[in-house]
């Protein structure tokens, strides 16, 4: 009995072990389970985060960047809601070419650029020249960053950026429109009484370019349509484009303006064509504004009694227009017919051109700003806008002047093997010598071109021409009557994305006129071809390749300058050759 009773004893004893060490066995799982679990959340590697546009824009800019010739490296980043920042290092020394060069290696993108959030920012560091490097940082509002107007420079000495140097502005604020109209002084030709005071020289804005060049900064033709241009700023008036001209309409009101979207300027030449179509005064140029969103502090060559008088004058810091001078005009430019303004600036002197008339020399307020356009108590319609950035002292060449200094140019021949493209005047689009050929490089635009010193009227026309991009467009411009203006002026050029060669002219308003066409195999191939042209009393003939086109063409235009032309197509040109024949 004893023993059987050790024995129950015993086994509830192991019944309760056994229960203790099954609930210890349980709380260790249990344990043992938690810590597995927070440790696989640990471990485990977090969602990938979501790629921005923004982030593989400028990726791609940057890898496309550094498969460019000259460069050492190149590399992008982006910061949602802020900035696209890009770094290069470029093998390039002079400045003037790395800002082109950057402009074109953005080409591409433009799509993709005008996607991104209008308050983002491109901000571009470009390291170029031998050690120890020099810095050009590019600033631009990144949906604008394929337009050279947009762009804000600030040039550094080696690992060294300085902020860009501001141009003074007027002292007190005034609205671009005072309450009531305030009448212009009555255009006498004698001189204020008291002289405007002239203030301390202002800075220049702090952009470098290369020395003794020339610099197209703008060209406005205006083949848009509508109220609106990225290039235009309407501060006051009614502006619009049409049929290939910029007109402000209103003929009640004074000093209605459109400023350019240019940074402010210090040595430069502003010219355009104007038209009066109707009203008691006229149209002109503003520049030297120091604040683009209003007059105050500008100065403003115009025309007033209906085109017989121009005149020239300032607004002060109320933006009260003040008359300084004017000369009567006999002719004037009352007349229906387009007219050419052309204002000059060194620092504190400017120099008025009226159709290639030197009018007078006056002095400035400033030394740099802004420009635009301006109209009172007129409708004007305004033409081929033209901002030259120059070297200081240096003034353009003028039409009249280029004729007498050109007339000698009896032959013409370029191979561009020595880098660059001295002689020629860009009319309008984007032309680098690359590579020793000559290019238009941009593929928006028609009608983009270049002009030669040569002139004739019996010659024959020779270039080699390859597409780079876009839908084939490359010819030659030929008897142009004048360097700076395609209107007239005769044409040949591939269409129809290369499959078609034609020939016409410019009329006096610029206007394209047909005149006839050949089909040709195919140009838009990238293989190099050779147009040909031989002009000759008055008609024309036309080769491609060694082939005959056309014999025989009447002429609108029987002489004058020869150059190269792209529309909608980038283009390399080379082995150019012009050359007078004997009469």
């Amino acid at each position: 009995m004893a023993h059987l009773l050790t024995t129950l004893r015993t086994f509830r004893s192991w019944q309760k072990i056994r229960l203790s060490w099954l609930i210890m066995a349980v709380v260790f799982c249990g344990v043992l389970g938690i810590g597995g679990v927070l440790a696989l959340r640990v471990l485990r590697s977090p969602a990938p985060a979501e790629i921005l546009p923004g982030q593989t824009l400028a990726n791609d800019i940057a890898a496309a960047v550094a498969r460019g010739t000259g460069v050492q490296t190149s590399t992008g980043a982006y910061v949602p809601g802020d900035r696209l920042i890009l770094f290069t290092r470029l093998d390039e020394t002079e400045v003037a070419r790395v800002r082109t060069w950057a402009i074109v290696q953005l080409d591409p993108f433009t799509e993709r650029l005008a996607t991104m959030p209008s308050d983002e920012t491109l901000t571009w560091v470009i390291e170029y020249g031998p050690p120890p490097a020099q810095q050009e940082v590019l600033i631009a509002p990144l949906r604008r960053a394929d337009s050279p107007a947009a762009y804000t420079y600030i040039s550094a000495a080696p690992a060294l950026l300085t902020a860009p140097t501001a141009v003074a502005t007027a002292a007190a604020a005034a609205p671009i429109n005072p309450p009531a109209p305030v009448p212009t002084a009555a255009p006498v030709a004698t001189a204020p009484a008291v002289a405007p005071v002239i203030p301390a020289a202002t800075p220049a804005i702090a952009t470098e370019l290369a020395p003794g060049v020339v610099t197209p900064l703008v060209t406005s033709a205006f083949e848009g349509e509508g109220q609106t241009d990225p290039l235009w700023r309407s501060l006051a008036g009614d502006w619009v484009m049409d049929n290939g001209v910029y007109t402000q309409r209103n003929t009640d009101g004074y000093d209605f303006l459109s400023l350019l979207d240019l940074p402010p300027q210090a040595h430069y030449s502003i010219e355009t064509q104007l038209r009066l179509d109707s009203g008691t005064m006229g149209g002109g140029i503003i520049y030297n504004v120091p604040e683009p969103t209003r007059r105050n502090g500008a100065q403003l060559v115009d025309f007033d009694e209906s085109g017989a008088f121009v005149r020239w004058g300032h607004y002060d810091a109320d933006g009260t227009y003040r008359y300084d001078g004017g000369a009567a005009l006999d002719p004037g430019i009352g007349d229906g017919q387009w007219h050419t303004l052309r204002v000059v600036t060194h620092g504190a002197t400017s120099t008025i051109w009226v159709d290639e008339r030197e009018v007078a020399q006056v002095r400035n307020l400033s030394v740099a700003g802004h420009v635009g356009l301006s109209t009172s108590q007129a409708q004007v319609s305004f033409d081929d806008v033209a901002v030259l950035a120059l070297p200081e002292g240096v003034n353009p060449p003028t039409p009249a002047a280029s004729t007498q200094a050109d007339a000698s140019v009896t032959s013409l021949s370029d191979d561009f093997a020595d880098g660059d493209a001295k002689g020629w005047q860009v009319l309008n689009g984007t032309w680098q010598n690359l590579e020793g050929t000559y290019r238009q490089t941009s593929t928006s635009g028609a009608d983009l071109s270049s002009v030669s010193l040569f002139q004739g009227d019996n010659y024959t026309a020779t270039v080699r021409l390859q597409r780079l991009d876009g839908t084939m467009g490359g010819g030659l411009l030929f008897n142009m009557a004048r360097r700076d203006n395609k209107s007239r002026s005769q044409i040949v050029n591939y269409t129809q994305d290369g499959t078609v060669l034609q020939w016409g002219h410019f009329d006096e308003g610029g206007n394209f006129v047909f005149e006839g066409s050949a089909e040709v195999p195919d140009g838009s191939d990238e293989a190099w071809h050779t147009l040909a042209l031989s002009v000759a009393e008055g008609k024309l003939t036309i080769m491609l390749d060694d082939e005959i086109v056309a014999t025989d063409v009447e002429l609108a235009y029987t002489g004058g300058y020869v150059g190269l032309v792209a529309s909608n197509s980038s283009v390399a040109f080379d082995d150019v050759a012009f050359v007078a024949q004997q009469e």
